[in-house]
């Protein structure tokens, strides 16, 4: 299992700067509110045997969920960015009322989402791998940093693993070359995910089925589901949200949100696709009127 870390004398000097700059930014862009990191957590670095061979650390902030006029707009937040010294690109237009980014700095990254409604501004941070051993090439991606779903057979690398993308170095074919030699992707490609290191939802299907989860049909983005209550604020329901599983074990998910007005209530939404199995999960929280 992978392990919830603190700041501690093993946590790398990587991963105690990223959070320290995550909430730096997001105190500054609202002063009157303080940013809570909803959740941070380990990725294993693996290549053929299950033991990792490194981690990358990641953070869940968030703040905001209030239409004070105090509010910054999402330009305000990338320049927040650009400011300190991260390249901000803002992602293709959404759903309406969404908007998100990505920012980079060396070798970290931040998923920049702010959602619909006076929604939440969440900052999702990675550090580079930190390798336990060998220095090795990095990943394509890990299991929080995947958008879709993480390939299970090269787990992100996008190359064979017996051979580790050299096909012809004396491989597992025989004759001086891997068998991924003769795949469809090319030599050193991974035969399952074609050398992409993600799955799609459909490649996934037989997990769903495992759990008896149905096939996601892309036809509402936060679907209707039973509405909770005894939360304070959208952000606790995050914190609550961002500690569930999916009924497959996967607690990762790449979570949106939608906040709007319902009467004499506030409506929190969340909806989401699991990376493990590509399940979409979907909350709704009755909060009180602030």
């Amino acid at each position: 299992m992978d392990e919830v870390f603190s700041e501690h004398p093993g946590t790398p000097e990587s991963a105690v700067w990223l959070k320290g700059e995550l909430l730096r930014i997001a105190s500054a862009l609202y002063p009157d509110r303080r940013p809570v990191v909803a959740r941070e957590w380990t990725d294993p670095v693996r290549l053929r045997d299950p033991a990792p061979v490194g981690h990358r650390f990641l953070f869940l902030c968030c703040v905001g969920g209030d239409d004070r006029p105090s509010s910054p707009g999402f330009d305000d937040v990338l320049r927040a960015f650009t400011t300190e010294g991260w390249t901000a690109h803002r992602r293709s237009p959404g759903p309406p009322g969404e908007s998100w980014a990505t920012a980079r700095r060396e070798d970290f990254e931040v998923r920049v989402y702010e959602g619909s409604g006076p929604g939440l501004l969440t900052f999702t941070g990675w550090t580079p791998v930190v390798y336990t051993g060998r220095q090795l090439g990095r990943p394509w991606f890990t299991l929080s940093t995947v958008p879709g779903v993480l390939c299970d057979d090269c787990h992100g690398w996008g190359v064979c693993l017996l051979c580790e993308g050299r096909p012809y170095s004396g491989g597992s074919g025989g004759y001086g070359r891997c068998v991924c030699a003769g795949n469809n992707a090319g030599p050193g490609k991974c035969v399952e995910c074609g050398g992409s290191g993600a799955l799609t939802a459909k490649a996934t299907s037989w997990v769903r089925k495992r759990y008896g989860l149905p096939d996601p049909d892309g036809t509402e983005s936060f679907p209707q589901v039973p509405t909770e209550r005894g939360y304070d604020s959208a952000t606790s329901a995050l914190i609550a949200v961002s500690e569930r599983p999916c009924a497959c074990g996967e607690f990762r998910c790449l979570w949106r949100n939608a906040i709007t007005d319902a009467g004499d209530h506030t409506l929190a939404r969340f909806a989401g696709t699991c990376q493990r199995c590509a399940a979409l999960r979907a909350y709704a929280f009755e909060l009180p009127r602030h």
